[in-house]
């Protein structure tokens, strides 16, 4: 896996076509563009691509799949990379949360605290 360069774009990991709506929305108003990644060789192309800057990782997507790219990225240590990556999931599911954490992702949030930050984390990267 190669490191992605700082270009604005955005990943989405998950299958939840509801977020990736509010996430377009959110991105087109801050000038950015979205790609969403369902699986891993999804999102291995998509970062290989190496023009986002921004990926967003939704833990109710298929959990062996957002594992796997948090595991690859902390191993080529993505996050020190110029990729800025924030997962967000139900707060009730803390053990997702956890998980997220524990593979070493920066940011962790509930999906209230994300959808109301929104517009601001997808116009950081401006």
């Amino acid at each position: 896996m190669t490191a992605a360069a700082p270009g604005g774009g955005i990943i989405l990991l998950g299958q939840n076509l509801f977020f990736l709506a509010r996430v377009e929305t959110a991105a087109e108003a801050a000038g950015r563009p979205v790609r969403q990644a369902r699986t891993i060789a999804e999102f291995r192309e998509l970062y290989a691509a190496g023009d986002a800057d921004l990926l967003l990782v939704d833990l109710e997507g298929a959990a062996a799949v957002w594992d796997a790219v948090l595991t690859e990225l902390m191993a080529v240590g993505a996050a020190g990379q110029g990729l800025r990556l924030v997962a967000f999931g139900p707060h009730e599911d803390t053990a997702a949360l956890e998980r997220a954490r524990a593979l070493g992702c920066p940011e962790v949030l509930n999906k209230g605290r994300f959808s109301a930050s929104l517009g601001e984390i997808v116009g950081a990267g401006d």
